[in-house]
C-alpha cells in the first residue's frame, strides 16, 4: 500500500471523533508510505449561518472556516519531526466554482500541500446524499452535475479532482446508468485536468460495501489514461480510522490495469511520482 490521499478526521462534520495523531499511528501500522489529511471545507458555506441569513440544518452545515483552520493547524503541527510516514497537509474544498475567491485564498495557504476539489451539491441544492430521486429528472441532474464538475476542473484552485462520479453515488440503480451520452462533457473534464497538470482521483470509498464500487469506475479511469491523463491519485475517503487504507490494493491494481505505471502525490502543490 503506497498512498492514501483522501482522509477525514474529527474536523470533518461527518467523520468519527478521531485525531490526526490516531490516523498517523494507524497509517504506520498498516504500512502506508504517504497519507494526506483532507477534511471537508464546503466553501459555499465557509462562514457562520448568520452570514448567509440561514440556519443550521442536517442538510446545510456552516462555519467551514473553523474546520479549515483547526484541521490545517493540527496536521501541519503533526508533520514536524515526523518519521516513517510522509504526512501531507490538505483540505477537500467542496463547490469551488461557487466561491472562487475563497478557494484561491485557501489554495495559496503556505501550509497546504494539496487541495482536493469536489462537487457534493449543485448551486442552491443539498448534497446528493439528501436528494429525493423519485422527484428528480435523473438524466438532467446528471448533466448538470458533470457541467459543474467541468467548471471545477477549469478553476485552477485544486490539485486533485475527487470522485468524478460522486453525483451518481446515491442514485437508484446507478450501475445501470448509461454514461455514454455524457462522454463529451466527461472528456472535457479530463482535458481540463490534463491541460492544467492536475490529477484525477480514483476514490475507493465504495469498496467497503457489500456491492463495491469506485468513483470513477474502471472504464472511466482507463478512458482518462487513453486521453493522455498520467496524474492519478488513490484515496479511501476514510471517515473512520478502521477504513484507512481499506481497498488500496484493489485501487492500485485497477490503476495498473488501466495503464498507469505511477501514482501521484503533491508537496506544496508540486506533483511527486511513486512507481506502482
Amino acid at each position: 500500500m503506497l498512498t492514501d490521499l483522501h482522509t477525514h478526521t474529527r474536523h470533518s462534520y461527518d467523520a468519527a471523533n478521531e485525531s490526526v495523531a490516531e490516523r498517523i499511528a494507524a497509517a504506520k501500522a498498516c504500512g502506508l508510505r504517504v497519507m494526506a489529511v483532507t477534511d471537508h471545507v464546503e466553501v459555499n458555506r465557509f462562514f457562520p449561518a448568520e452570514y448567509y441569513h440561514a440556519a443550521e440544518t442536517e442538510e446545510f452545515t456552516y462555519s467551514f472556516s473553523r474546520a479549515f483552520s483547526e484541521s490545517v493547524h493540527e496536521t501541519f503541527c503533526a508533520k514536524q519531526g515526523l518519521d516513517g510516514l510522509i504526512l501531507l497537509c490538505g483540505a477537500e474544498l467542496g463547490q469551488i466554482p461557487q466561491e472562487p475567491a475563497i478557494s484561491r485564498v485557501l489554495y495559496d495557504d503556505p501550509r497546504i500541500d494539496l487541495i482536493i476539489g469536489s462537487v457534493h451539491e449543485l448551486p442552491g441544492r443539498a448534497d446528493f446524499f439528501f436528494l429525493d430521486y423519485t422527484r428528480e429528472n435523473i438524466p438532467r441532474l446528471i448533466g448538470e452535475y458533470f457541467e459543474e464538475v467541468l467548471a471545477l476542473a477549469e478553476s485552477g484552485c485544486y490539485d486533485i479532482l475527487a470522485h468524478l462520479t460522486y453525483g451518481l453515488r446515491y442514485m437508484p440503480n446507478r450501475a445501470e446508468i448509461d454514461l455514454a451520452p455524457y462522454y463529451p462533457v466527461i472528456d472535457a473534464i479530463f482535458d481540463a485536468v490534463i491541460r492544467s497538470e492536475r490529477a484525477l482521483e480514483l476514490n475507493g470509498s465504495g469498496l467497503k460495501y457489500p456491492q463495491p464500487y469506485t468513483d470513477p469506475d474502471f472504464r472511466l479511469t482507463e478512458r482518462y489514461y487513453r486521453r493522455g491523463g498520467r496524474l492519478l491519485t488513490v484515496g479511501t475517503d476514510a471517515h473512520e480510522t478502521k477504513h484507512l487504507a481499506k481497498g488500496l490494493d484493489t485501487l492500485e491494481q485497477m490503476a495498473r490495469e488501466a495503464g498507469f505505471t505511477e501514482l501521484t502525490y503533491f508537496v506544496r502543490h508540486e506533483p511527486i511520482f511513486i512507481p506502482l
